[in-house]
């Protein structure tokens, strides 16, 4: 199959393309159809009021993270108030409020979630497409560009609703869904273990600093007694003495992190 370059590689293409009729789309599969998102899947309003407990799992904005998909885990203690949205396995949750977050996630089981959500259910499409499709930057930037409010910028299912977004046939969006889950859990992989490989040069860093200032650069250098706690020993010929006696502070207030650092023990050669 021929190839083309992209952006981020080489991808398999279509044997022919055709305008979408969307900016941010651009061309698509020629075989693939352009809908409103209104007639591929449903806003479900079934508004419940909470008032004292809640026995059922609750998404709030803060559970999902941005641009992932992911949930972070629920507060089981917490107990919501006031008007929630129910959902139901297999729904689709996107964020109304500051769209630029881009704050969407597939449920899995049953629950409440923040008004704050817009619940989608589509008969049509697979729901793991749909969340990738409400994830894509493009999607995204347009919503944004559509909220109402300063403080509290939100996106209305009106102009979600009538945005037109690209519909592969069923099969092909299980295909297109499936080889997303891949590439991205290897992408979530590689970011990990950078994240252990940083925190581990972040302490190395703080353990070198650390010992060649209270050790010193000679390691055969003797060694006594600071009589700091903290500090341990230090070497023979260095003295210890209190920071006061060793720097001058010029300050307009006596603040009180200034009293404490006067009762510092410090060194010096």
């Amino acid at each position: 199959m021929k190839t083309k370059p992209t952006q981020h590689g080489k991808w398999p293409i279509y044997p022919a393309y055709k305008p979408s009729g969307i900016d941010w789309l651009g061309e698509v599969p020629e075989h693939w159809e352009v809908k409103r998102l209104k007639f591929l899947s449903e806003l479900i309003n079934e508004k419940i009021e909470i008032d004292g407990g809640c026995d059922q799992p609750y998404i709030g904005m803060e559970h999902v993270e941005s641009w992932t998909g992911k949930l972070f885990p629920l507060d089981d203690d917490f107990i919501p108030t006031g008007i929630s949205n129910s959902f139901r396995p297999r729904d689709v949750l996107f964020g109304k409020l500051r769209p630029y977050l881009a704050k969407a996630t597939v449920v899995d089981f049953e629950g409440l979630c923040s008004s704050e959500l817009m619940v989608l259910r589509s008969p049509s499409m697979d729901r793991r497409f749909l969340l990738y499709t409400l994830l894509s930057h493009g999607f995204i930037e347009l919503v944004d560009s559509s909220t109402y409010g300063v403080k509290m910028p939100r996106a209305s299912w009106e102009f979600i609703g009538s945005m037109r977004n690209p519909l592969p046939p069923l099969p092909e969006q299980h295909t297109i869904a499936t080889f997303l889950e891949e590439r991205t859990a290897r992408i979530d992989a590689l970011i990990e273990a950078k994240r252990e490989l940083l925190a581990l040069l972040k302490e190395k860093r703080q353990a070198l600093i650390t010992h060649a200032v209270t050790k010193g650069l000679d390691p055969d250098a003797k060694m006594k007694p600071s009589g700091v706690e903290w500090l341990g020993e230090v070497p023979e010929h260095w003295i210890v003495k209190s920071l006061k006696f060793a720097i001058m502070f010029q300050r307009g207030h006596d603040l009180p992190s200034m009293r404490i650092m006067h009762q510092t023990r410090f060194f010096s050669r």
